[in-house]
């Protein structure tokens, strides 16, 4: 987690990969460090100064206490992240794990590999989190734009590169995110879990809408990465 006071002056395009770097952190289980970041208000600052950056009415319309809420005990937030998304007889309550809202988890799974392969990334055989898991799509995320901002301080052309972006956002994490929100709200969760993924939501969402506006919405001549031979 970045201290606010380090990213008071970036950039919008580091703005953006910064804040896809915060919401993975944020979606993994509260250890004691983050339950500190989040008591603290520590996040609360960190995604305030980013989506600042990018687009206020994310600000305006966010429940910034949900956010810092670490339930009643101590130990609420890990118990509850437990709850929804670790746990469960026929598995967990709220699944982070995209494949587990869309019709062929195979196919999506498949697609996502190719994906990170394209862009010379694999996954170490021992990581935790699957390729359809949230956290590592956000991380792909957080991996992309910030190949972006490094290509635009050069001057060079980044329209490639927001293409991939806006095609992975629709075809994976926009794409089921709603499902999720739904599914952890039946849950009755702490407000934190739902706050925290309907503000993803609507980052997700402009930023496809934003990438739409600067290069121009998809075509059926372009074609994602995935789709690549």
């Amino acid at each position: 987690m970045s201290h606010p006071a380090a990213i008071a002056d970036v950039g919008q395009d580091a703005a953006r990969s910064l804040a896809y770097a915060t919401f993975a952190r944020a979606f993994r289980y509260p250890d004691h460090e983050a339950l500190g970041v989040i008591r603290d208000g520590a996040l609360v600052a960190v995604l305030r100064q980013l989506l600042g950056v990018v687009a206020n009415d994310l600000v305006a319309d966010t429940d910034w206490d949900a956010l810092q809420d670490g339930g009643p005990d101590n130990d609420s937030l890990q118990e509850e992240f437990t709850r929804l998304f670790d746990t469960g007889e026929q598995g967990p309550a709220c699944p982070l794990n995209g494949s587990q809202y869309r019709g062929s988890a195979m196919a999506s799974m498949e697609e996502l590999v190719r994906y990170y392969n394209h862009f010379g990334l694999s996954l170490p055989e021992r990581r935790y989190e699957e390729p359809d898991h949230l956290t590592t799509q956000l991380e792909f995320l957080h991996y992309l734009t910030y190949q972006e901002a490094q290509l635009a301080r050069a001057g060079e052309d980044v329209s490639g590169l927001l293409r991939a972006q806006r095609d992975f956002i629709v075809r994976h994490p926009a794409a089921w995110i709603a499902d999720m929100r739904q599914r952890l709200a039946s849950q009755q969760p702490l407000r934190f879990f739902l706050e925290l993924t309907r503000l993803l939501e609507r980052y997700l969402l402009l930023e496809a809408e934003t990438i739409n506006f600067r290069i121009g919405p998809a075509t059926s001549d372009d074609d994602a990465p995935a789709d690549r031979a």
